[in-house]
């Protein structure tokens, strides 16, 4: 038997002609971490997962948690506690009768439906949650500690949605994910309730993307956050939504900025406005400069830090302060050619002088020495502007 294989056995459920099947189970609430990969962000969801970081769904989950309470400790009527798990791959599936018997691995789970149930249990358990922190205070641990001991006691149904003949795909996945979100409100998604939906200032990093040729340097990845060496793109829209955020308004609105929102201006001029009033013009110019030693060098373009997120939002930063100080259009080409030549590899002497670099343990390869990512981006920004 292998220790990687986990087994649940429980009702099946299929349709005749069709090889996607159901099965359904009951696991303590307790026990879900074990069984599930409660925790995971699905491939190319994760622009979607920071979407559903936001106010709507934490007073949501906040609610969840006071109504299982209520039915737990006073036996108010409720909903019972159930998710719907996607399976990828091909899982092994043994029949008798109605009933079936799944061998799968915990990685390929991926939990679709009742999201914000999820996190509302794993919270109250004290069991890392996506979406929120699932940090228990001293006082929540004390005060709550028999209605927690209930909920870890309580069953919760499983629908597992699989195919063991075809396997499901990746795609399938993201598809089926979106699909129950339309069907079923609980998960509010802001600007993304479909996949193919937009955000506030996606027309201007299209617009952006699309004139300065981003195709030619591998194109943007709409889907995915950040962009790893074994990708093919140069950048993501998450990066350029944050590397346009801070070109306009600076470090502490870009941390705390999300991609289903239009910054308003304490003057009440939204974001979008102030690019299509002529800012954009700068950040192009910037990143066009920046372009330019990449053009006929693809192992430059992703090599060592270049592909970092952080670099690019320290990038953004230098745009922010040199427009501040009433820098030209030149002036910011200029900073762009400088940045644009500089060596970004992970041996570069020059991060000697940048206060957030040092040497790793061989001290062959230069890295992150900072205590936070919020101290890296600034102290790169500072950095970039002491060069140009």
């Amino acid at each position: 038997m292998s220790l990687s294989k986990l087994y649940l056995t429980g009702r099946l459920a299929s349709r005749v002609g069709k090889s996607v099947k159901s099965l359904v189970t009951y696991l303590p609430a307790i026990e879900l971490e074990n069984y599930l990969s409660v925790t995971r962000v699905y491939p190319d969801l994760e622009v979607i997962y920071d979407a559903a970081k936001n106010k709507t769904n934490l007073r949501k989950v906040s609610d969840i948690q006071k109504d299982i309470k209520n039915e737990l400790l006073t036996g108010e009527l409720g909903s019972p506690l159930s998710l719907t798990v996607v399976l990828e791959g091909n899982p092994t599936l043994v029949t008798t009768g109605e009933c079936g018997s799944l061998e799968y691995d915990r990685a390929s789970t991926f939990v679709v439906g009742n999201v914000l149930l999820l996190v509302a249990m794993l919270k109250t358990l004290g069991i890392k949650a996506p979406l929120f922190s699932s940090r228990l205070s001293s006082s929540e641990i004390k005060k709550n500690s028999i209605y927690r001991q209930m909920l870890a006691k309580d069953e919760v149904m499983l629908t597992f949605v699989f195919d063991d003949e075809n396997g499901l795909s990746e795609e399938q996945v993201r598809e089926f994910f979106f699909k129950y979100n339309r069907q079923h409100s609980g998960l509010h998604l802001t600007q993304f309730s479909k996949s193919d939906n937009t955000f506030p200032l996606k027309p201007l990093i299209d617009q952006l993307t699309q004139n300065l040729n981003f195709e030619k340097y591998g194109g943007v990845s709409t889907k995915s956050k950040h962009v790893k060496a074994s990708d093919s793109y140069l950048t993501t829209e998450y990066i350029l939504f944050k590397f346009i955020v801070g070109s306009v308004a600076g470090s502490q609105v870009q941390e705390t900025s999300m991609m289903s929102n239009d910054v308003t201006f304490a003057s009440g001029q939204r974001m979008s406005e102030v690019l299509e009033d002529g800012y954009i013009k700068y950040i192009e110019a910037f990143l066009k400069a920046w372009l330019q030693p990449l053009q006929n060098n693809n192992k430059l373009t992703r090599g060592g830090f270049r592909l970092s997120a952080q670099i690019w939002q320290a990038l953004s930063l230098v745009v922010y302060k040199l427009v501040a100080d009433g820098a030209s259009i030149e002036d910011i080409t200029q900073a762009g050619l400088i940045l644009g030549r500089l060596d970004y590899s992970k041996r570069a002497t020059h991060w000697h002088n940048c206060g957030v670099m040092g040497l790793d343990s061989n001290g062959r390869l230069f890295k992150n020495t900072a205590n936070s990512t919020r101290e890296f981006r600034n102290g790169l920004a500072q950095y970039f502007l002491a060069l140009v």
